[in-house]
């Protein structure tokens, strides 16, 4: 009889120990569920061509087809004119707008997606017309702002450490920051790497200290290639410089 109750009371505690786990597990799965944006849009955009400009959204794996709202911010970069486009569903969380871009230059793009009492904002670069189209376009419009501008934002000086590499071989991009004459810190910094029309690579890098920053990166093959260096600071600042770079 003992063992009768014994053997009951093993068996009901034991579900009770299931119960609760699959209880627990249920609180960790929606407590951990994040709300997660991708945006998918071309590195090159065609001028003068309807573009879509488009995102996945998900919430804890699972896609998202009542948003409460879906924009896209768009500018170029240098201009203090922002656009807001109110973006469509698709279906199966994904949400879109068509925008044609007339100038050639970087553009940023960030999705503003509110759903599930979240907000998440990511954001990327795309080039619009050619790289060189665009790297033309950019250093125009630095030379025509001159220094008047430069004094307004606080231009950071961008000096990048070498010029020549070995193809195949991980190479270190190292760039040095100065604003006002002193080490540059706590910046954001990325280095975008390209060759003639292929497809452009993006590298984050580390801060050394004492204004230098430094990521790995390697050239698969010889030639000229294109590196462009993107510093963000506090205060809104965004600042980019384009070198041209061997691989031997």
């Amino acid at each position: 009889m003992r063992r009768q109750v014994g053997f009951a009371f093993a068996v009901v505690l034991l579900g009770m120990m299931i119960m609760a786990a699959c209880t627990n597990h249920n609180k960790q799965a929606e407590t951990s569920a994040v709300l997660d944006v991708k945006i998918d849009a071309p590195d090159h955009i065609d001028l003068n061509k309807p573009t879509k400009l488009a995102c996945v959204v998900t919430y804890g794996g699972e896609k998202v087809d009542d948003a409460n709202e879906v924009k896209f911010e768009v500018w170029k970069h240098g201009s203090d004119e922002r656009e807001m486009l109110e973006a469509k569903h698709d279906g199966d969380g994904r949400y879109s707008v068509e925008k044609t871009f007339t100038e050639a230059g970087t553009y940023s793009v960030v999705a503003h997606v509110t759903a599930r009492d979240m907000h998440n904002m990511p954001k990327k670069d795309i080039v619009a017309g050619s790289p060189e189209q665009a790297a033309t376009a950019d250093g125009a419009r630095e030379n025509s702002q001159g220094s008047a501008e430069e004094h307004h934002h606080g231009a950071v000086a961008i000096s990048l450490s070498s010029r020549s590499f070995e193809a195949g071989k991980p190479a270190a991009l190292t760039v040095h920051l100065t604003k006002d004459g002193k080490p540059f810190t706590n910046a954001t910094v990325r280095f975008e790497i390209w060759q003639a029309d292929n497809k452009h690579e993006f590298v984050d890098a580390d801060e050394k200290g004492n204004g230098e920053y430094e990521a790995m990166a390697t050239f698969a093959n010889k030639g000229t290639y294109s590196v462009k260096v993107h510093v963000e600071g506090s205060g809104g600042l965004h600042e980019h410089q384009v070198e041209q770079v061997t691989v031997h």
